[in-house]
């Protein structure tokens, strides 16, 4: 097959609305970047920031909503995630939080859920919490969905990932020096998230953490180039963005040299988003939020993150979007434009209901 008749084929797959991707819940982020084959990304924020948070909500869970809603829709999904932080408890809990918050409104956290404070489930909040059986056991008897806990060196990723792609296709020999991976289902886009990085185990022959994220990001990179899935890799901002010069400077936001452990995955990937609290920091707001304004006087919670294109091979960069962020269901929206917040009612933030669909 010549290349004009593979980008022709491209091109048909594309005016078939094949090529268009999946919704990740955003509105404005995805007139940028959505889901789709063969896509690299990194996530990087600081401790405490969210950025697991957003690889649930954006990667996981409102594509697998999104598909589930269009029965109709020929694209499948699937996510492998290896979850080195969090336990697979814990993380489906915090996502039926999630769910329940967004269907119902009805706000059940995490540690009531599983039972850790004194003050227990309700019979009406038990009710709700079985009612969702059904949704979390087709999320993973489809097998739309797979948790991989605990850490995980390199080369088991490596491992867990091929023998899924070799399951679901196969290799041909085009010549003597070339191959090529097909898939059985064509239509298929497979995310390989990976949280976190820093998390990622030694193993023989890689002497420190540096090389075992460098080994990873080659594999990340074999995954999207040979068997055209699309990598999320979560990793930490280094401790240089609390440098006192920095601060003085007026600009911790950060950069793209600010990737802790290793540059190599920013160098390796298409796309780097990054997740800022500009308040932290004791900055203003780049974008020119009031930061005060997303504090709830009565609680101390705070509802608000900058998010950044850092780096797109595929779309413009250096684009924000300011993001409410509901910290106990792990929950983010866009917020209005700077120009339209005036009108903003602050107090939805805190009540929840500005995190409910529309």
């Amino acid at each position: 097959m010549g290349e004009f008749e593979i980008l022709k084929n491209e091109v048909e797959r594309g005016i078939s609305g094949l090529n268009s991707g999946i919704s990740m819940g955003f509105e404005r982020l995805n007139k940028y970047i959505s889901i789709r084959k063969s896509i690299y990304t990194i996530i990087m924020a600081g401790t405490g920031l969210g950025k697991s948070a957003l690889l649930h909500n954006a990667y996981i869970l409102n594509p697998y909503d999104y598909l589930l809603s269009r029965k109709e829709n020929k694209i499948k999904y699937k996510v492998i995630l290896f979850s080195m932080e969090r336990s697979k408890l814990h993380t489906v809990a915090k996502w039926l939080s999630r769910k329940i918050f967004l269907d119902h409104g009805m706000l059940i956290p995490v540690a009531k859920l599983l039972g850790w404070w004194d003050q227990k489930l309700t019979y009406n909040e038990h009710d709700y919490f079985l009612a969702y059986e059904d949704y979390i056991d087709e999320m993973f008897d489809s097998k739309s969905i797979e948790i991989i806990e605990n850490g995980q060196n390199p080369t088991g990723i490596y491992k867990y990932v091929k023998d899924y792609a070799l399951s679901h296709g196969r290799v041909e020999e085009i010549d003597e020096f070339n191959k090529i991976y097909i898939p059985n289902n064509e239509n298929e886009i497979v995310t390989i998230g990976v949280d976190h990085a820093s998390l990622i185990r030694k193993e023989k022959g890689l002497m420190n953490k540096k090389e075992a994220i460098d080994k990873l990001s080659e594999y990340l990179q074999f995954f999207r180039d040979f068997y055209g899935y699309s990598p999320v890799l979560v990793m930490q901002n280094n401790r240089s963005m609390a440098d006192s010069m920095l601060l003085k400077s007026g600009d911790a936001e950060p950069t793209l040299e600010h990737a802790a452990d290793s540059s190599t995955p920013i160098q390796d990937s298409d796309c780097v988003l990054s997740l800022y609290d500009p308040k932290r920091y004791r900055q203003a707001d780049p974008s020119g939020y009031d930061l005060e304004k997303f504090i709830d006087t009565k609680t101390g919670a705070y509802y608000y993150r900058s998010l950044k294109i850092l780096k797109s091979t595929y779309s413009e960069s250096d684009v924000r979007i300011a993001l409410g962020f509901q910290g106990i269901t792990g929950n983010f929206k866009e917020m209005p434009k700077i120009k339209e917040m005036d009108q903003f009612n602050y107090n939805t933030l805190f009540d929840g209901t500005f995190f409910l669909p529309s």
